[in-house]
């Protein structure tokens, strides 16, 4: 087995780890379905130093999410129009569970 392939192996290996050991009944955001792959075709790489990425793998795994996921989701609601009321109140709901689960955790 070639380096590539022990590294990519390793990364399938935690990857599995750590999906089976996140929390299923966390809270996501309201219309957010995790996906693997699915209609989407189009590949983007972002670079951030190591700080930028700790901070970001942090509040991945505080939401359950992988990182590329969350990603994905704050650049979509960063185009994205502006939304209902519903819509609003919705991410306002989701965004006081995530605070206070925080709070309670720390």
């Amino acid at each position: 087995m070639g380096r590539i392939d022990e590294i990519l192996e390793q990364e399938a290996l935690a990857a599995e780890a750590a999906e089976a050991t996140a929390d299923a009944g966390a809270l996501l955001p309201a219309g957010t379905m995790v996906t693997r792959g699915g209609s989407r075709s189009r590949n983007l790489q972002v670079r951030f130093r190591d700080d930028e990425f700790e901070e970001l793998t942090a509040y991945a795994a505080e939401q359950g999410l992988p990182v590329s996921t969350v990603v994905r989701l704050l650049v979509l609601k960063s185009i994205s129009p502006v939304d209902d009321l519903k819509s609003a109140l919705d991410r306002l709901e989701t965004d006081v569970a995530a605070v206070r689960r925080k709070a309670l955790s720390g």
